[in-house]
């Protein structure tokens, strides 16, 4: 057995990604095309007195993993404001139906968690524009979540889906940061030689998380989708993104029908050098039984990059968002505690393993400064992440499907690269249209 074997371990299928864009929204906003709220205008000033009880919607204190985070986020904001919250708690798969539900009916008043992009149509949600601006946000990530120059969304997480690796296999054979397309393929390759047994990249082959072949065809200089949502899929940089991906499977790099919760197995028993995942990839390792010494080992790598272009990673992060109008001051009080409070930041931080969306807060959590992980994370994943034009329509998990489907069957050998992505186009076309 080769020396860059690692040991493998038995492992439990615990944790699935709670992924930005994951949920059904376009089946839900039919639910509020039809409706008639009273819209408001994102202003902060008319109707925006403060109120003594907001409605806080979402999954979180549903959630057993979450609730008493967010129970503590919640008793501090109550403590210093002197206001209270009322939860209003749906399941996570359930989100979008309640969340469109609540604004045809009128009742969405408040904070809410989930799928923003469902409301952004109902002209309800208020502009968080100028929280974001006294904060020390990613910039990129920001921007690309604007609509029309406002921001509905304020990111409590700001981070991306980056390449995790074994950092002793990688030291061993020259795997780093900035390396160029055609320096990882043959630094994989040299993995594959030096051990057989070993999967040198469990990238995503199969769905639901090929949406990761997206940050491939953008490395390679195809927008994907455009500000002005047309589609690029197909046109020469996407094709030959994707023949590069395929070309790594071919040649058993990747391995294929890999997804996602597949990956983090494969990578937490020592099979796997290298694999995509969100910055909840070191607790992963532990939660799919890796040993401490991978724990210890585990580091994120910059996307490697095409002939000098900029590499990206797709955005993957949490936020609230608030309705305009009635106790929007209130609201936004409540947002703005959650995302620049220390404490609160702190107890989020220690029960997810997340870091905070605002570099200053991160800086001054002191067990944070310490998590060599997160930090790296910061500088080689969340620095380069990026928003997709589409992840503000209320189609993005249509469009996203139907991506990981096309990209799918061409891996799968069902048709040619250039043939699958013009039928791609297409697809993402028609979804487009009805998302916008």
């Amino acid at each position: 057995m080769s020396h860059l074997r690692t040991p493998r371990q038995a492992v439990s299928r615990r944790g699935l990604l709670a992924g930005f864009g994951a949920l059904g929204v376009s089946g839900a906003f039919g639910l509020v095309g039809c409706s008639t709220p009273t819209p408001g205008n994102g202003s902060g000033q008319v109707g925006a007195a403060e109120i003594d009880t907001i409605k806080f919607y979402g999954n979180a204190l549903g959630d057993n993993a979450q609730k008493a985070a967010w129970q503590a986020v919640i008793a501090g904001w109550e403590k210093k404001s002197g206001k209270s919250v009322k939860p209003v708690v749906y399941p996570y798969d359930q989100a979008a139906t309640q969340l469109a539900l609540a604004a045809k009916a009128g009742d969405f008043d408040g904070v809410g968690q989930g799928p923003w992009q469902v409301l952004v149509p109902t002209g309800i949600l208020a502009d968080l524009s100028h929280l974001a601006d006294g904060m020390d946000l990613p910039e990129n990530i920001i921007d690309s979540l604007r609509i029309d120059g406002k921001l509905y969304l304020l990111p409590i997480n700001a981070s991306g889906i980056g390449l995790v690796c074994d950092g002793r296999v990688a030291d061993e054979v020259g795997l780093k940061d900035g390396m160029s397309v055609e320096d990882f393929a043959g630094t994989l390759e040299k993995i594959k030689r030096q051990d057989a047994d070993l999967i040198p990249y469990a990238a995503v082959t199969k769905n639901p998380d090929l949406k990761d072949a997206v940050h491939w065809m953008w490395g390679w200089g195809s927008e994907v989708v455009t500000d002005d949502l047309r589609c690029t899929i197909g046109d020469s940089a996407s094709v030959a993104a994707i023949k590069w991906y395929k070309e790594l499977q071919d040649a058993e790099l990747t391995k294929a029908g890999v997804a996602r919760t597949d990956a983090r197995i494969l990578y937490a028993r020592g099979q796997a050098v290298m694999y995509d995942d969100a910055p909840l990839a070191h607790t992963f390792v532990k939660s799919n039984g890796g040993t401490a010494a991978l724990m210890t080992a585990t580091r994120p790598l910059q996307r490697p990059a095409v002939k000098g272009r900029p590499s990206y990673n797709r955005f993957w992060g949490s936020g609230l968002f608030c309705s305009s109008g009635r106790g929007e001051k209130t609201s936004k009080d409540f947002i703005a505690y959650v995302a620049g409070d220390t404490g609160a930041a702190t107890e989020l931080y220690k029960q997810s393993a997340l870091a905070p969306a605002d570099a200053n807060v991160a800086a001054r959590i002191p067990e944070l400064r310490k998590d060599d992980f997160q930090n790296r994370f910061r500088t080689a994943v969340a620095q380069h992440a990026r928003a997709g034009a589409w992840d503000k329509l209320s189609s993005v998990a249509q469009i996203d499907t139907a991506i990981g489907e096309g990209v799918a069957a061409i891996l799968a050998g069902q048709t040619d690269v250039q043939s699958g992505l013009n039928a791609l186009r297409k697809k993402v076309d028609a979804a487009l249209k009805q998302g916008s």
